[in-house]
């Protein structure tokens, strides 16, 4: 049974990491939630990092900034991030993602 609190949309997006001292880590979006995304990658981030995140959304002009977000977990590849702040524009942009996903996922 799954218990998460927001549905997860399967997803291709890359993605940019930056810890507090502007250190970048490439990644792929697998997955996204309106509380967070699962991302791989080769780079080397740990659990309890605090982060922002850019989405590089496919048919986007500007990515997504996720000013705020903390790495949950990380398994080889597979970081699980949540989502702590994400000011507007971007909260609205990322809303509209989301509703967007959301019709393609129920077909």
């Amino acid at each position: 049974m799954d218990l998460r609190r927001h549905q997860r949309f399967p997803v291709l997006f890359q993605s940019v990491l930056y810890d507090s001292h502007r250190v970048e880590w490439v990644g792929t979006v697998v997955n996204v939630s309106k509380g967070g995304c699962l991302v791989e990658t080769d780079s080397h981030v740990f659990s309890g990092m605090y982060v922002s995140l850019r989405l590089d959304v496919p048919g986007e002009t500007l990515p997504i900034l996720i000013e705020r977000a903390a790495v949950r977990w990380n398994r080889g590849r597979e970081v699980g991030v949540g989502f702590i702040t994400v000011v507007p524009p971007h909260q609205e942009r990322f809303d509209q993602l989301l509703k967007r996903l959301k019709q393609e996922f129920r077909g």
